[in-house]
């Protein structure tokens, strides 16, 4: 018989504070899957946080379904524990053990064989290269090193569903390569894999798939293994003469840097020639000092945001 894919639902997803009536997010519905890692971004105050915890069964919605494979983890709590793990944004505690000590605890806490611990822990450090660390006191790490060290921990035996909030933080530029790509290899093996994150850089890299929030609402969902970037360009003009903006086609999306006195233009595939074209005829008239042509990318959007 096939193994069950896991799959994550959740659908109308709301949550409201009593206390002060906060609209943390509303009407979310999405849907997850292993062999993919899916990045969740948005600016503070989002609703990331929150999206993670009502995964977690920490928070419990206001109204809406989270299942997964069919069971409805908002009603079974202690389901949700044992299907998900969190690695928080913040350390853990490593007071008194040593890093090879805290992520063994948590192997042994998980239900993993002693006989095996060993050789998975000593494997797993390894492939963070951190292993020259092992024995060192947590509370003596780095920042980076302790970030590895929670990351250690989350995944050491790791859950169906895996949550993510900032791993890469503090972390050195080497080693945050071998974070993705150790997510990406547990959502190969078969595990959802979500990560908060606002590296978009890293993003644009690494992940499968993004989810953009905003005040508490997802915005924008793409697949970053077919992203617009590949046919969508950004032609970014340095006005001198403001009155080209009403000489710009109305089918195309401008964006206008009154402060910088830049306008953004997205251009589909079919509109580049003639634009540049005509960004050439007003660089030769002296109405514009420069112009640039570039893939749009990610963190564009993302800037794009509200703050």
């Amino acid at each position: 018989m096939a193994q069950q894919e896991n799959n994550l639902q959740i659908i109308s997803l709301k949550k409201v504070y009593k206390k002060n009536r906060i609209v943390a997010n509303f009407d979310i519905t999405l849907s997850f899957k292993a062999g993919e890692v899916v990045a969740l971004i948005g600016h503070n105050g989002a609703g990331k946080s929150t999206l993670l915890n009502q995964i977690l069964g920490l928070v419990k919605p206001t109204s809406g379904v989270i299942q997964f494979n069919k069971v409805n983890i908002i009603d079974n709590p202690q389901k949700a524990r044992a299907f998900v793990s969190l690695m928080p944004q913040f350390q853990a505690p490593l007071n008194g053990v040593t890093m090879k000590q805290a992520v063994e605890s948590i192997f042994l806490i998980r239900g993993g064989r002693s006989k095996e611990m060993q050789t998975i822990v000593n494997s797993l450090l390894k492939d963070l290269q951190i292993e020259n660390y092992a024995l060192h006191s947590g509370d003596k790490l780095s920042g980076g090193l302790q970030r590895l060290t929670s990351f250690a921990m989350t995944v050491v035996s790791p859950s169906p569903i895996l949550l993510f909030d900032e791993p890469t933080n503090d972390v050195d530029p080497i080693r945050r390569k071998l974070i993705w790509q150790y997510m990406k290899k547990l959502a190969n093996n078969g595990h959802i894999v979500l990560v908060v994150s606002h590296n978009v850089l890293e993003i644009e890299q690494y992940a499968d798939r993004y989810i953009m929030l905003e005040e508490g609402q997802v915005i924008k969902e793409s697949d970053l293994r077919s992203y617009p970037a590949k046919s969508v360009s950004l032609l970014s003009i340095f006005i001198l003469d403001t009155d080209i903006l009403s000489e710009i086609p109305v089918d195309i999306e401008i964006k206008y840097t009154e402060k910088e006195l830049r306008a953004d233009l997205i251009l589909n595939p079919e509109q580049i020639l003639n634009t540049l074209d005509w960004a050439l005829q007003l660089l030769k008239l002296g109405r514009i000092s420069n112009y640039k042509l570039s893939p749009i990318s990610l963190e564009y959007s993302y800037g794009g945001l509200k703050t």
